[in-house]
């Protein structure tokens, strides 16, 4: 990501995103700028990505009120310069990946990665002396 000096992609990352659930195919969640001519719609969420590294997710609450949750987002194994692919954000409901399949001034596609388990997740039990 840049600095939001430039104009790489962390520029055009760095702004509120409003959830366009109307333009969502297969695996694939769109988001569109805040202030975009979104359709009327009840309970529209978004996400808002900011240069310092915090993050904000707004989901519709009880009568549609929005209930935002903040975190922190960072690069996901290494510039996103370099893969202009994947961030990683953590907040209080857990840690998650997204893959951005799109980012243009007015459009952002993201596609929720599985995450990576830790190598000793897996490992079988110890045996105690079979």
């Amino acid at each position: 990501m840049t600095d939001g000096g430039g104009s790489g992609p962390g520029d055009l990352l760095h702004r509120s995103w409003g959830h366009s659930f109307e333009e969502d195919h297969d695996d694939v969640t769109v988001y569109r700028p805040t202030g975009w001519a979104f359709p009327r719609a009840r309970g529209r969420g978004g996400l808002e990505f900011r240069p310092d590294g915090t993050f904000l997710a707004v989901d519709a609450g009880p009568g549609d009120a929005a209930r935002p949750a903040a975190g922190r987002w960072e690069p996901a194994a290494g510039s996103v310069e370099a893969a202009a692919d994947r961030v990683l954000v953590r907040g209080a409901a857990g840690e998650r990946s997204l893959q951005i399949v799109h980012l243009s001034a007015d459009r952002l596609e993201v596609v929720p990665v599985a995450p990576t388990p830790r190598s000793d997740e897996h490992a079988p039990p110890p045996c105690d002396g079979v």
